[in-house]
């Protein structure tokens, strides 16, 4: 009896994945009405891992209700997506089983369907070759899943076939130097879990005293999620780590991986995304966009951010340009009507932000009259068609934690990502006010001179780690450039050292990282 029952529950597994396959195979041709389901996206947003409307071959969404995805993703169990990556014959079949277990995820908490047919590791590593030529920045993807018994490391590099090279998709397996998976038994989920939250509760509070505190976690992680890939990373020459994580790792605060020597951010730049065929990885130079900079620092129902209106004209000094609103004219109605006047592709919002996991209808950003419910997003981007072309580059969230929680990519930076911007930049958990304006402050320097945004978040956040950019005598001193004067209620608070990784290292960028 067992051994029937054995098999038939096999049989069962594998019927579940031949269904995954095929549905994500389907070509989105037309949105058709599901009974019952009046908000029904006739028109909805393509997402790929070679962009936004461009060929449907990754998958995609279209909004219905919960019912819906249920019903294509029934009897798809986190048991089956474990035993698969087990089990799997190659790393392609694991690691696009990981990508349509991402989508799924993705697609059940917005309530959408999944069209679309995943990436294969070979179209992934050729799009990571074409844009390290474009761009001079060499990427490996890696994936983590954290397993209830092991944790796996999975990772792709540039395609560097001389005979494929970037120009088509290899025909055949990739090199074993490309692609490869790494087991580490003792980092099953639970020793996971344990270690991340003990480091993110350290990390999460203002320092006590100098010194970067305790980095045992730091160093246990690093060892766990960086250590087995090293070799291959080093001799490949990369630069930036993309990293798409599993549930229990999002909240990791990457950048501060500590290897005994050095923070990871001092070796390579980092950057988070959903998955890779939910990504749009076109590359634009965005260093002569003008950006659309809105923010609050006087609440009605919460505590003042003084540093916001320094912020906001800190960020479009020389050579970027852009349109401030503050306060009372930071209102949904001024985004709306700018916006159509003109289409800015770099937005910045300064305020008060709140995710309530697992909610988006409770999650909002604080408006200068009003909250913006993370649900009512989308709605806003559709009207303003952020995702069609010229499409909104990247959204800035500061002084906020709209990335917060156990999975800050199903926060609003997910949905900002889905809803058509490219990128997305948010922190971890709060910080204070003088740490976001540092930080914002140097990254709009660093993205004025690099192509690459990742390449800008690592600048900023190394200036803040190596004491170069500080509060100092009521002056902001930043890698270069004159001191920004403070007003009062800042410069009265003293002076301010940001070399702690709690003031650093949660701002992460998601999405789109060149």
């Amino acid at each position: 009896m067992g051994i029937k029952f054995d098999a038939l529950i096999k049989r069962l597994f594998e019927f579940t994945l031949i269904v995954i396959i095929t549905l994500f195979s389907v070509k989105l041709v037309n949105a058709k009405t599901i009974p019952n389901s009046p908000q029904i996206d006739t028109n909805p947003t393509l997402i790929s891992q070679f962009g936004n409307f461009s060929d449907a071959t990754g998958p995609s969404f279209i909004e219905g209700t919960s019912n819906s995805v249920n019903s294509q993703t029934e009897g798809v169990t986190r048991t089956n997506f474990e035993k698969g990556i087990q089990t799997a014959g190659s790393v392609d079949t694991a690691l696009q089983l990981f990508e349509q277990s991402q989508a799924i995820e993705f697609a059940q908490y917005f309530r959408k369907e999944v069209v679309g047919k995943p990436p294969s590791v070979a179209e992934i590593s050729q799009t990571l070759c074409n844009l390290s030529r474009i761009t001079g920045n060499k990427s490996a993807l890696i994936y983590l899943a954290s397993l209830a018994e092991e944790l796996r490391n999975l990772y792709i590099l540039p395609n560097s076939d001389g005979a494929a090279g970037c120009d088509k998709v290899a025909q055949t397996d990739l090199q074993i130097e490309q692609v490869g998976q790494q087991v580490i038994p003792e980092a099953n989920r639970n020793a996971i879990k344990e270690t991340v939250t003990a480091w993110r509760e350290e990390i999460g509070l203002p320092p006590i005293g100098s010194g970067n505190g305790s980095l045992d976690n730091a160093q246990k992680l690093y060892q766990w999620l960086v250590k087995p890939l090293e070799n291959g990373l080093k001799a490949n020459q990369i630069d930036t780590l993309v990293f798409t994580m599993d549930a229990g790792l999002r909240s990791i605060p990457i950048a501060a991986l500590h290897d005994g020597t050095q923070f990871l951010i001092e070796k390579y730049n980092v950057a988070l995304i959903p998955s890779f065929g939910l990504t749009d990885t076109r590359y634009v130079d965005v260093r002569n966009l003008p950006i659309l900079a809105m923010g609050a620092s006087e609440f009605e129902d919460a505590s003042p951010l003084p540093a916001v209106p320094v912020e906001l004209s800190t960020i479009l000094r020389l050579p970027w340009q852009g349109v401030p609103f503050l306060n009372k004219e930071f209102t949904l109605e001024n985004l709306k009507s700018v916006y159509r006047q003109q289409r800015f592709r770099m937005i910045h919002f300064a305020t008060h932000g709140k995710f309530v996991q697992g909610n988006v209808s409770q999650s909002y950003i604080q408006f200068g009259d009003s909250k913006l419910r993370l649900d009512r997003l989308r709605e806003v981007a559709e009207e303003l068609n952020w995702a069609e072309s010229p499409t909104v580059e990247m959204l800035v969230l500061s002084a906020c934690e709209t990335a917060l929680g156990d999975e800050p990519e199903l926060g609003f930076a997910g949905l900002a990502v889905q809803a058509g911007v490219k990128s997305a930049l948010a922190s971890l958990w709060r910080v204070d006010d003088r740490s976001t304006l540092a930080l914002m402050s140097e990254f709009y320097l660093q993205l004025s001179k690099t192509p690459i945004k990742t390449e800008a978040l690592r600048q900023a956040q190394l200036g803040m780690l190596r004491g170069k950019v500080r509060i100092e005598e009521g002056k902001l001193l930043l890698s270069e450039g004159n001191p920004i004067l403070l007003p009062p209620k800042i410069s009265e608070q003293g002076n301010l050292n940001f070399s702690h990784p709690h003031y650093w290292a949660g701002f992460t960028l998601i999405g789109n990282w060149n």
